[in-house]
């Protein structure tokens, strides 16, 4: 649209014939009708009028362009976010459906980077430039076209000058990616250091090593801060070396075309229109360089999240997977091993049964495998070696989540989310009433305490309980359980953890809870498992004993009775 004016002023309008176009959808026919239009205002009114029309035409077209350039940026915004959340959503799930060993060997700090900062990252560097990747190229396709037809050998001239830059500025973005995979690893090893010395302040505090955590926290912060400094100063570089690129290419092309206006092979002021252009070619040209550095600087925490996401689960459910509505009679373990790795075998063909209705007890030193045996049970992991079946089915071929809900879990460490105690106790069936709720923290022990709270029920229990005393949260996980009503009970070593006075109060709930359920029982005090049915002493991972406690204690130097004894000396 500057041509016409640069031709008013040049020639004052009347070097050209009067032709009305004919109409067609194309941008020649809008240049040309411009010209028409403005020539005739000119000859017919006056320059004034013909400068005022070209000038509020130019206006008029990038407030266009600005209105069109909103509204993409409102359905881009809708597209950005919900492929943000989609990533978020599926890694989240993906990580959900993980066994509980992929978890529990990786560091949590950079699980938890990978969801964050690092979806954060993709969200800045990639889709965010979502728009700049797919409009520069059309911008940049559209100004050559305009540009080829005001002349084709200016414009083949410029074009053979862009592939050295595009070189340079290749070799810089594929080095931010390297940068960026060192910053958001070293963020991982940040994330998890602050994790840890937050749920260990107290171990910190007590042994007065602020100063040891506070060292290695700057080791990762500052190996961080110069991988993230090298990003920046790259980041940095690409446009830069961009637009001197391109401001050295309008240098050329100026040269190059002043001899072609010099030697009357090119008009001046299709010559000023072709600077024009390409003075606006090289605004999405730069654009669309930064957006690959923002790419390829995103690319590496793409990598990481979709290694997250890809990850396969070990514990798969058969698609043919049966139901499990209820629990009858047994759990069997026949020939089991299992081991964590190639080089220890934690459990050495395992052979057990687990009545309906029995109180079983299992006993042994640390890491003899009681613990192991019990995440078998829950299938956290599959044998080696041998099955384990419930009512003789397979643990394989029945649905997951049909025979995990015939089982409820009170570990040592009582799991408590940041949440009310309402919504704690109620977590392993929401659709309880308040009065459910209620009595199963009065079968739990739990109810006197919860109703001198300040909120009752609806007190915030702070993360991972710890505004709670360790009995507290233990009587707290054992009403979520019996709010449950599971028809199997796996206790590792429930009340290990506890004073006499919690033990006993515990204790007590416990006793409720077990009655009449399958009750499998990791136990650290023998106390706990006098009245078992039957009790199962483990050592290095096989079973070495099985009776009831009057049979186990009558055989001497056996290692219940050996451990029954000095448990009950040291009391």
């Amino acid at each position: 649209m500057l041509q016409p004016l640069l031709e008013f002023l040049f020639y004052k309008g009347n070097h050209k014939e009067l032709v009305e176009p004919a109409f067609a959808l194309s941008v020649d026919y809008i240049q040309k009708w411009a010209q028409y239009t403005s020539a005739l205002l000119v000859r017919e009114k006056g320059i004034q009028s013909g400068l005022i029309f070209v000038s509020s035409f130019i206006v008029i077209l990038n407030v266009l362009g600005n209105i069109f350039r909103y509204i993409s940026t409102v359905y881009l915004s809708k597209i950005r976010t919900k492929i943000i959340e989609h990533i978020r959503q599926d890694v989240f799930y993906n990580l959900m459906s993980l066994h509980v060993g992929y978890i529990e060997n990786k560091r949590k700090g950079d699980i938890l980077t990978r969801i964050t900062s690092d979806v954060a990252e993709i969200e800045q560097s990639v889709v965010t430039t979502f728009e700049a990747v797919l409009r520069d190229p059309i911008t940049i396709v559209f100004f050559l076209y305009l540009m080829i037809g005001i002349s084709w050998q200016l414009t083949l001239f410029m074009l053979l000058m862009i592939p050295v830059a595009a070189i340079v500025i290749s070799f810089v973005t594929k080095s931010l990616k390297r940068d960026a995979f060192g910053a958001q690893d070293q963020h991982g090893y940040i994330m998890s250091t602050t994790d840890e010395a937050i749920s260990g302040i107290r171990v910190v505090k007590a042994f007065a090593a602020e100063s040891f955590i506070k060292k290695l926290f700057d080791q990762f912060n500052h190996r961080y801060s110069q991988l993230t400094r090298r990003q920046w100063y790259k980041k940095a570089l690409v446009p830069g070396f961009s637009e001197s690129s391109g401001v050295a290419i309008v240098g050329i092309v100026l040269y190059y075309g002043g001899t072609l206006v010099y030697n009357n092979q090119m008009e001046a002021a299709a010559f000023i229109s072709y600077i024009a252009l390409v003075s606006q070619i090289i605004r999405p040209a730069k654009s669309f360089s930064q957006a690959f550095g923002n790419i390829y600087k995103g690319i590496a925490s793409a990598e990481r999240v979709f290694e997250l996401m890809d990850a396969k689960a070990e514990i798969i459910e058969k698609p043919d997977a049966v139901s499990f509505p209820h629990f009858n009679s047994s759990i069997k373990m026949k020939n089991v091993s299992f081991q964590y790795n190639a080089d220890v075998e934690v459990l050495k063909n395992i052979t057990l049964e687990f009545q309906k209705g029995k109180m079983y007890g299992l006993v042994g030193k640390s890491g003899s495998g009681k613990s192991t045996l019990s995440e078998l049970i829950l299938r956290f992991y599959d044998p080696n070696q041998g099955e384990i079946t419930i009512d003789g089915i397979d643990l394989k071929d029945l649905k997951i989540a049909d025979f995990r809900g015939q089982m409820a879990v009170v570990t040592q460490e009582p799991i408590l989310f940041n949440d009310s105690i309402y919504n704690n106790i109620a977590f392993g069936n929401p659709n309880a009433t308040e009065l459910e709720v209620i009595e199963a923290a009065k079968a739990a022990n739990a109810h006197d305490f919860i109703i001198e709270l300040i909120n009752g029920y609806q007190t915030n229990v702070g993360d991972r309980g710890n505004l709670l005393s360790g009995g507290q949260r233990q009587r707290l996980s054992i009403a979520r359980a019996i709010l449950k009503n599971p028809p199997i009970l796996i206790l590792d070593e429930a009340t290990s953890a506890l004073d006499t006075q919690s033990e006993r109060i515990v204790q007590d709930a416990l006793f409720k809870l077990m009655k009449n359920r399958t009750s499998i029982v990791i136990a650290h005090r023998l106390s706990t498992i006098i009245d078992a049915h039957q009790i199962i002493v483990m050592d290095k991972g096989e079973i070495v004993q099985i009776g009831t406690h009057q049979e186990l204690i009558l055989i001497k130097d056996n290692l219940y009775a050996n451990l029954y004894e000095n448990q009950r000396m040291s009391n």
